[in-house]
């Protein structure tokens, strides 16, 4: 009888009930990523479930990409763009997040842009308005704010800074994007934003960080073809590679260091022979 109960003791079969604890641990991620995130395909091909995760819960995702009307599903290892946006720099800023997050590695854009009624040197104009002020936006130096507006082809930059460097930047950063500008800056001692708040940058989220680099790097003329490696941790970005002059080097590093959210760069760019 003893052998009998522990050969139908072997055989037992447990009830979901009894299992629903360890049910619950094992599907539990997955339940939650669905229910917040929406659906993912889950193949050995996939990218990271965390990685899909943290990828449509980016800095740059929750306050660049969705506002500007793009959305964004990673399938397998493919972001997939849809929407229609309000700029043609969204797609590209959306690419470069993208490959930059580990596992995927594919790009599809299915974006719809509005079709343009302005002639084409208003469209050119509009292109430089926007770059200026994706520029500026991203750039923690200049978070007290300096607004921009066109007239006649010209850039024209307004508003209030905290420094005399800051009002420097400003016109700076304008055009070398490839503007001629007009600047209405003042410097006021009355605005302490960005000193009192220099230090202590947002919460950028590593992908964000470095897409943000990238972007910022590809936006200004000298810069958008300099091949450079970057990698964020924590805040603290590396940048690797050879640019041509010691001009160049500095404005590299110089572009990455005011990047919002960065805390700290180390650099090794070299001088190409």
């Amino acid at each position: 009888m003893e052998s009998t109960a522990v050969g139908e003791a072997s055989h037992v079969r447990h009830s979901l009930f009894d299992t629903k604890d360890e049910f619950i641990e094992r599907i539990a991620p997955v339940g939650v990523a669905a229910f917040y995130f929406g659906s993912f395909t889950l193949s050995p091909q996939d990218a990271p479930l965390s990685r899909q995760a943290l990828f449509k819960l980016s800095f740059l995702n929750r306050h660049f990409l969705q506002p500007g009307g793009l959305r964004i599903v990673v399938n397998r290892q493919t972001a997939e763009f849809t929407g229609t946006v309000t700029s043609r720099l969204l797609v590209t800023l959306a690419e470069i997040l993208a490959l930059e997050i580990e596992g995927i590695a594919n790009v599809q854009n299915d974006t719809v842009i509005p079709p343009e009624t302005t002639i084409p040197g208003q469209l050119e104009n509009e292109a430089l308005r926007e770059k200026v002020q994706f520029l500026f936006a991203t750039d923690q130096t200049l978070r007290s704010g300096v607004q921009i507006s066109r007239s006649e082809g010209n850039l024209i930059l307004q508003g209030e800074v905290s420094s005399q460097a800051q009002k420097s930047w400003a016109e700076h950063i304008a055009e070398a994007a490839g503007s001629t500008v007009q600047s209405k800056v003042k410097v006021s001692e009355a605005i302490t934003f960005a000193a009192t708040h220099l230090a202590e940058p947002p919460d950028v989220d590593d992908e964000s960080l470095q897409a943000l680099v990238l972007f910022r790097l590809r936006l200004v003329r000298e810069t958008e073809h300099v091949p450079v490696r970057v990698k964020a941790t924590r805040g603290i970005v590396t940048i690797q590679g050879k640019v041509r002059t010691e001009a160049l080097r500095q404005r590299v590093e110089n572009i990455a260091r005011s990047t919002l959210g960065l805390r700290e760069l180390r650099s090794t760019l070299s001088i190409a022979p």
